[in-house]
């Protein structure tokens, strides 16, 4: 039989909660680790509950009366975890990290598509996946070297997702094992595309607009104020030649950082605002005139000089999959409810975290 990690935790915590104590003036006692809740034998550790509490405490201001309540609600959707990993155990359904790290490398590639040349992309989402395995599993051991662009990886991650990489890492293997369950227990099927053309002619105000732009972009060495100083004083003499007449395309392709678009004279194509950098959205936005070049501007990327060359309502076949995919997700969502209320009636679920604050 073999022996897990948290059900050692549950062992230990069991002994040492069995142990009669000697007098507190004789010895003194470190704190360990608590269980906070067992469902059909598998514990939810109060260490687990504090993690992810801390990470929230990080963003948001609580009273200790709120506090409690959002504790509770955190072990509340550990317990569904367990409930989820328990199902996929029974139903052979292995999550490994392997299988997340697999789920991840789209997001990978998109990521150092923006970071380097798209000859070196494939190459590096490799490297950078054998890495994240061998750290993943040897997550505990503090010796485990992290490859620098896997680094760069976690930060970029855990600065968007607000949490520590090892929770966002967790959660996505709850989403597979969620999504592969819920095909097995209730069969949600994805949207027909006569679904998704419905909600996008009912929502179609909301999904705003699309640009086509080419750009140039300069990216600073580094963060002093030299190097800002130097890429902008670079970018805006190139756009002076561009206003004096030379080719805007010529130029980027000569000049420009982005290695997606640099070989095509700049040109993204049509891109939907809402999906851009914010600073870069807004700029372009304001621009109304095909062939107008803008100004020298900053986004989270570095310098930009953009290109207008049009502007439409956002088209189905751009926002297709999206639609498919939130509603599936929707879908999905309310049927997992119902599915996860029935299983918790059916478990054995004790809770022993103090001031447990009971949901609604």
């Amino acid at each position: 039989m073999r022996i897990t990690r948290k059900t050692l935790r549950l062992i230990t915590a069991l002994i040492l909660s069995a142990v009669i104590l000697p007098p507190a003036h004789l010895y003194s006692w470190d704190s360990y680790d608590r269980v906070f809740a067992v469902v059909n034998n598998r514990p939810v550790m109060e260490s687990e509950v504090n993690l992810r509490f801390e990470r929230l405490r990080g963003s948001k201001h609580f009273s200790s009366r709120r506090a409690a309540r959002e504790k509770s609600r955190i072990l509340d959707r550990l317990i569904e975890n367990e409930i989820i990993f328990e199902t996929a155990q029974r139903e052979s359904i292995e999550i490994s990290n392997k299988k997340v790290i697999n789920q991840l490398e789209g997001f990978m590639t998109s990521y150092f598509s923006s970071k380097m040349k798209n000859s070196k992309v494939k190459k590096t989402v490799k490297k950078v996946s054998e890495n994240l395995e061998k750290y993943m599993e040897n997550r505990f051991e503090p010796q485990v070297k992290i490859d620098p662009d896997l680094q760069k990886l976690i930060d970029y991650i855990e600065k968007k997702e607000k949490t520590d990489f090892f929770t966002f890492f967790d959660d996505l293997r709850v989403k597979i094992a969620k999504e592969q369950i819920m095909s097995i227990a209730v069969g949600t099927n994805p949207p027909s595309t006569a679904e998704a053309k419905k909600w996008f002619y009912a929502n179609r105000k909301k999904l705003g607009y699309e640009v086509h732009v080419k750009h140039i972009l300069i990216v600073p060495e580094g963060r002093s104020l030299a190097s800002e100083k130097k890429a902008n004083k670079k970018i805006a003499g190139i756009r002076r030649r561009i206003m004096a007449g030379e080719s805007f395309e010529s130029l980027a392709s000569q000049y420009s950082q982005d290695p997606g678009s640099a070989a095509n004279g700049g040109d993204l194509g049509w891109q939907i605002l809402a999906q851009l950098d914010p600073y870069f959205a807004s700029n372009v936005y304001r621009m109304k005139k095909s062939g107008q070049i803008s100004g020298v501007f900053k986004s989270g990327f570095g310098y930009h000089i953009a290109k207008f060359l049009g502007i439409r309502p956002v088209s189905f076949d751009k926002v297709e999959r999206m639609i498919v995919y939130k509603l599936y997700t929707e879908n999905m969502e309310a049927q997992f409810r119902k599915w996860v209320t029935q299983q918790k009636k059916k478990a054995a679920i004790n809770i022993y975290m103090e001031n447990y604050v009971k949901g609604k």
